[in-house]
């Protein structure tokens, strides 16, 4: 494989932190709103949620910035290696951060199904009221 082909996913990846951070920016104000008055017992099990959300929001950016540092490793150990019998190693090194970036989509994917479950939540209770 050629050495500049784990720098080519950087953009792809740069944009999926972004977004995360996002995410994580905006939750982070919610829980924060949440938390600036006394809460009753819904808005502190909501705020417990939300607070577990911002884990695994967390969890992914980290992730995605360990993958990040794979990519551009990967891309200098191809082009300082070259062909060489030690190609192997760049070749290791883009397998772990693709392995990485699959496993923050899966938590991220998770994060997902969990705010839908929390915003029904919201909903039933302002139902009720």
């Amino acid at each position: 494989m050629e050495w500049y082909i784990p720098i080519t996913i950087l953009p792809g990846v740069g944009m999926l932190i972004m977004s995360t951070t996002g995410q994580m920016m905006s939750l982070s104000n919610e829980i924060e709103h949440i938390l600036a008055k006394k809460c009753n017992a819904f808005q502190h099990k909501v705020s417990h949620m939300k607070i577990a959300q911002l884990s695994r929001l967390t969890k992914a950016a980290t992730l995605l910035y360990l993958s990040s540092a794979c990519f551009v490793l990967s891309g200098i150990l191809g082009a300082l290696l070259g062909t060489n019998m030690h190609r192997s190693i760049p070749d290791i090194v883009l397998v772990l951060g693709v392995s990485l970036v699959l496993v923050a989509l899966t938590i991220l994917i998770n994060y997902g199904f969990h705010t839908i479950t929390i915003r029904k939540l919201q909903h039933r209770h302002s139902e009720r009221q």
